[in-house]
């Protein structure tokens, strides 16, 4: 620093322009099942716990949607950062059973998938699976999606 700098008043107070890094705002992790012939309450026996949300092929959707062309039975949880994809992948299998036979029928019979939703306001937002988490979702033998939703409304700039 020159003996200048020391004389220099800034014209304005610093601001931030811009965050970097850190968790996912929002999670939702969902566990879904999906068949043209799926029953929910079947599903849901299995697994030994209630669906978020279920319906069957063919079942009336709101007005002027056509109906549903399968059936799904869907378990969410989900949560606001600090919570991330990390505990709500542990508090979804939790509620569901370990059994290796019980996932071996339904991904024989059944479209079986986990889905991150994973929702930011913010740029450069991310998140990390341990070991332990990637051999659960790895348990159940579904494919795991990941489904983005960015909202940059408050950061046109960038």
């Amino acid at each position: 620093m020159t003996e200048g700098d020391r004389n220099v008043t800034p014209i304005r107070r610093p601001e931030v322009v811009v965050e970097v890094g850190g968790l996912v705002d929002e999670t939702r992790v969902t566990l879904g099942v999906y068949g043209p012939e799926l029953e929910p309450d079947e599903i849901s026996t299995l697994l030994g716990c209630t669906p978020t949300s279920a319906h069957r092929c063919g079942d009336l959707r709101r007005n002027g949607i056509p109906p549903w062309p399968q059936g799904a039975w869907l378990l969410s949880v989900e949560g606001k950062a600090p919570t991330g994809p990390e505990e709500l992948i542990e508090l979804l299998t939790a509620r569901l059973p370990g059994e290796s036979a019980i996932w071996e029928r339904l991904t024989a019979k059944y479209s079986v998938r986990v889905t991150l939703g994973l929702f930011t306001g913010d740029w450069n937002r991310g998140f990390e699976l341990s070991p332990s988490s990637i051999s659960r979702l790895a348990a159940i033998g579904a494919r795991v999606g990941f489904d983005i939703y960015a909202d940059h409304e408050d950061n046109e700039d960038l």
